[in-house]
């Protein structure tokens, strides 16, 4: 008797054992796009920026990302997972620019529970030139860490 009961306790151990969640699963798997804004005071000097009212709104899908958000200074979007080419709308206030951002898809593994993520490297960016004076990539690569990707300039 004395036995089985050890039995059952060493078999209720290794199932516990074998059922513990993968570290990796619990780290974030959102992967978003990060977008600062900066004001170009003369040639040698920039601020950043707050936005007074932003909306942004991915095109091909019907969504929108920020609607008529307040004092905004960085945004965070999802690049798209299936076509190498994400295009948003933009409007500052009452002012709309179209962004273009040609990227790289790459499926990154995270482990057999998890999983693989889709992570991006952004390639080019295109921008219509009504509020945006220019853009700049500061980081290619777009993962999970939100960090700043695209400097826009107005």
């Amino acid at each position: 008797m004395k036995n089985k009961i050890n039995i059952v306790l060493i078999l209720f151990l290794l199932l516990g054992i074998s059922c513990t969640v993968d570290e990796g699963c619990r780290k974030s798997k959102t992967v978003n796009m990060g977008i600062s804004f900066y004001h170009v005071v003369n040639k040698d000097t920039t601020t950043v920026m707050k936005i007074d009212s932003i909306t942004v709104q991915g095109l091909g899908v019907d969504s929108i990302l920020y609607n008529n958000t307040k004092k905004l200074s960085k945004i965070l979007v999802p690049l798209n997972k299936i076509v190498p080419e994400s295009r948003f709308v933009i409007t500052f206030d009452t002012i709309k620019d179209t962004i273009t951002i040609e990227q790289t898809n790459t499926d990154e593994y995270l482990s057999l529970e998890c999983g693989c993520i889709k992570v991006h490297s952004i390639d080019t960016v295109l921008t219509t030139n009504h509020f945006i004076d220019s853009v700049k990539i500061s980081n290619h690569t777009v993962n999970t860490t939100n960090a700043e990707h695209l400097q826009i300039y107005n």
